[in-house]
C-alpha cells in the first residue's frame, strides 16, 4: 500500500502446488565444445494450479516465527520490540496487520490470496514463453571456459488465468567463466581446480493492462533473488539488473570410482545489483542498489546441486526479512550460473 516492508507482521503460509511443463527445443550449428548446439531456440507452456492454506506450523498465541527469517521460538512477551511475530491463520491475518479481510481477499497486489467463488484462495495460472541460448562454454564442474547466453520472453495473456493474472517479463542471462588453474592426475581426474565466472543479468517484468502479477512470477525476476543473501521476492520493481562475480575452488572429482562427479566446492562472491520502477501490482516507485559478497561451502553432485552453507556479508541494501542484519547465513542447494 505504502511501498514500505512489513516488518513486525508478516503472512506465513503454505502453498499446495500442481504444474505442467511443455517445452520444444531447436539446435543449430556446432559450438567447439563436442556435442553441443552453438545456438538453441526454444518455445514452451507452464500451467500452474495453486492453493495457498495456513501453515502448518500455525500457532495458538505461543508460537512464534523471527521476522519471517525461517525458524520458531517462543515469545516470552516481555520484549515487545524483539522482532517475533505470531504466525498467523490466514483467514484472520489483517487482526493486527495493513490489511482488513476485504482488503485481502479483493486485493491485486498479492492475487495469489485472493478467495474464489468457494471461499478457497485459490490460482490458475498459464504462461508461454520463447527464448534462444548460445553456448560457446566447456563447463565440467570442476573446471568452465567460454561464454553462454541466454534470452528469453514469457507472457501470461490477460483472461487465460485466475485472479486476473496478466503480466510479461523480458531477460538476458550472460555467463563468461575461464579456468584459472588446474590439477589433474594421470587419469585426467580433478585434483585441485580454481576458477573465475562473471554473470551480468537483466530483467524487464510489467503487468499486462489491469493485470497483475502473482508472487511465484515475482520470485525468480526480484532482484533480491538475484543478489546472495536477499530474500527471494523482495526488491521487486519493473527493472533491474546484477552482476555476480565468483571465484570457485574445486577439490577431487573422482575421489572414490563410483562417486566421480561428487566433490567439494568452495565458492567466494561478490554481487552488485541495481532496481527501479514501480514495485509489482502497485503504483509505488522505488529504486536501490544492493551489494553482497561471502562464500559458498558446498559439495557438488554430478553438476546437478551443490548442497551446502552460504555465508553473505551485506555490502549495500537490508534483508528484509533480517533487517539490522549484515551478516546473512543459510543454506544453498545449487549454484544460479
Amino acid at each position: 500500500i505504502t511501498g514500505a516492508p512489513l516488518s513486525g507482521d508478516l503472512l506465513v503460509y503454505d502453498a499446495i502446488q500442481g504444474r505442467c511443463n511443455l517445452k520444444f527445443t531447436q539446435g543449430f550449428g556446432d559450438s567447439w565444445v563436442e556435442n553441443t548446439d552453438l545456438v538453441t531456440l526454444y518455445a514452451g507452456y507452464e500451467g500452474r494450479l495453486e492453493r495457498n492454506v495456513t501453515s502448518m506450523v500455525y500457532g495458538t498465541g505461543t508460537t512464534y516465527r523471527l521476522n519471517g527469517a525461517g525458524s520458531t521460538t517462543v515469545d516470552d512477551d516481555t520484549s515487545p520490540n524483539d522482532g517475533l511475530s505470531p504466525i498467523p491463520d490466514i483467514n484472520n491475518w489483517s487482526a493486527t496487520g495493513a490489511w482488513t479481510s476485504t482488503d485481502l481477499d479483493d486485493s491485486s497486489v498479492y492475487p495469489d490470496l485472493n478467495k474464489d467463488a468457494n471461499g478457497n484462495r485459490s490460482i490458475v495460472a498459464n504462461a508461454f514463453y520463447t527464448g534462444a541460448k548460445f553456448n560457446y562454454m566447456e563447463d565440467k564442474g570442476v573446471s568452465s571456459d567460454g561464454v553462454k547466453a541466454d534470452l528469453s520472453f514469457k507472457i501470461s495473456p490477460l483472461g487465460l488465468s485466475s485472479d486476473n493474472i496478466a503480466y510479461y517479463s523480458a531477460n538476458l542471462n550472460i555467463v563468461g567463466g575461464t579456468t584459472l588453474f588446474q590439477m589433474q592426475d594421470k587419469q585426467d581426474n580433478n585434483i585441485i581446480s580454481i576458477v573465475a565466472i562473471d554473470r551480468f543479468a537483466i530483467n524487464y517484468s510489467d503487468e499486462l493492462s489491469t493485470g497483475s502479477i502473482p508472487v511465484y512470477a515475482q520470485e525468480g525476476v526480484s532482484l533480491g533473488r538475484r543478489v546472495r543473501g536477499f530474500n527471494t521476492a523482495s526488491y521487486n520493481t519493473n527493472f533491474n539488473f546484477v552482476n555476480n562475480f565468483d571465484v570457485r575452488l574445486s577439490g577431487p572429482d573422482e575421489m572414490i570410482s563410483f562417486l566421480r562427479g561428487v566433490f567439494v566446492r568452495v565458492n567466494f562472491f561478490y554481487d552488485i545489483g541495481y532496481h527501479s520502477g514501480e514495485y509489482f501490482n502497485s503504483t509505488i516507485e522505488g529504486s536501490d542498489w544492493l551489494s553482497s559478497t561471502g562464500a559458498q561451502f558446498t559439495v557438488s553432485f554430478f553438476d546437478f546441486i551443490d548442497l551446502g552453507l552460504e555465508l553473505s556479508y551485506l555490502v549495500l541494501g537490508e534483508n528484509i526479512c533480517q533487517p539490522n542484519n549484515k551478516l546473512i547465513k543459510g543454506a544453498t542447494f545449487f549454484l544460479d550460473f
